[in-house]
């Protein structure tokens, strides 16, 4: 894995997924778009909606997690008519079904290349995104790539609500007291605090929404507990500021 600085790069985000899959993915894109129902039956969530907001910045093998309003969003979905160049394997015969987490695990392909696309279901988490989707509306961006120009509307988790997710989920809490340094969910808490750490709208946002989940003090402890242990997690490089500490203290 390449990494950059978490500040921008200078690159489109496109440019960090590998070049032979790149169409595939700026295809994917457009046909959810087509698929997408104005009130919304999925949303985009996961590293690649942080990648596209351009906050990840690296080489790395993406995958796709849409996340699903319920059990029979996610059925018809699986039903609905898709574009004929469209070929989709399913990797799971039936819903993976978790102690936190629901899932079908699918491939997409366009072209010669395949796209892993997960099908997601988490306990009450879709109205937790949705309700700052609902509040922002649609993502729009755009991409050219061999000689063709691709656009894209789509309902995307907000990287803020990524953010307090990770920061709240039990596999967070786990791997930060095993001192996992290959964890991905803390790698991107931390990409995503270096992005935000000076936005005082970011963590007047945070206060209110961990307050609102009656979650503050458990918020509070994780935050605290990772930036203390960031040199332990190879982020030694990583400014704190104290004032930053005693904004999250007094949460």
């Amino acid at each position: 894995m390449v990494e950059s600085s978490p500040e921008k790069s200078g690159r489109p985000w496109y440019s960090w997924v590998d070049e032979q899959r790149r169409g595939n993915l700026l295809s994917i894109l457009v046909e959810l778009t087509r698929l997408q129902k104005r009130d919304p039956q999925f949303i985009l969530i996961g590293a690649l909606s942080l990648l596209i907001r351009g906050i990840l910045h690296y080489m790395v093998l993406w995958d796709l997690d849409l996340l699903f309003r319920n059990e029979k969003a996610l059925h018809d979905f699986v039903d609905t008519e898709k574009s004929p160049g469209l070929r989709i394997i399913h990797y799971d015969e039936d819903l993976m079904r978790g102690r936190d987490i629901t899932s079908l695990h699918t491939a997409w392909s366009f072209d010669r290349t395949w796209f892993n696309v997960d099908y997601i279901l988490k306990s009450k988490m879709f109205d937790f995104y949705y309700s700052t989707v609902r509040k922002d509306g649609p993502y729009e961006g755009h991409a050219e790539h061999g000689g063709k120009a691709f656009r894209f509307t789509l309902f995307m988790a907000h990287p803020w609500d990524v953010f307090i997710e990770k920061i709240l989920s039990p596999r967070f809490h786990r791997e930060l007291e095993a001192k996992d340094t290959m964890s991905v969910d803390i790698r991107h808490a931390v990409r995503i605090f270096e992005y935000e750490k000076d936005n005082q709208e970011f963590w007047k946002t945070l206060a209110g929404r961990v307050a609102r989940l009656n979650k503050r003090d458990a918020f509070r402890r994780n935050l605290l507990r990772l930036l203390s242990s960031l040199p332990e997690l190879g982020f030694g490089s990583v400014n704190v500021d104290t004032h930053v500490i005693q904004r999250i203290s007094d949460m």
